[in-house]
């Protein structure tokens, strides 16, 4: 079902990034659509109610803005790999030095 008018004129707000956008609402999968020129699937939105994060997303997610969105993803995933590798040596270090700790505790055993 297409949406020409609603509350926040989000319809409207999407025409102004490109003419030929539609907003339309799925009954079946229950998610908001932008539509292109000839009706074709542009966009679903992940959001549950119409507000301005659907203009945000559909200027964000343009073609001419594709390298740039591309780069933004590559280093928000390259910060979480880095963050995920800090994590997993901090635990394995920190593992380490009780295994190492419990195994130099114990008694009559001397290492030097």
């Amino acid at each position: 079902m297409q949406i020409h008018t609603d509350v926040f004129d989000i319809a409207d707000r999407l025409k102004e990034i490109d003419p030929n956008y539609t907003l339309h609402y799925n009954f079946h999968s229950k998610k908001f659509e932008l539509r292109g020129k000839k009706g074709e699937l542009q966009l679903v939105f992940p959001y549950d109610k119409m507000d301005a994060r659907m203009v945000e997303l559909a200027r964000k997610t343009r073609i001419e803005r594709s390298r740039e969105f591309i780069r933004e993803m590559d280093l928000y995933n390259l910060k979480l790999t880095e963050q995920r590798e800090r994590e997993a040596t901090e635990i394995a270090t920190e593992n380490l030095k009780e295994i190492a700790g419990k195994h130099y505790a114990t008694k009559g055993k001397r290492y030097y």
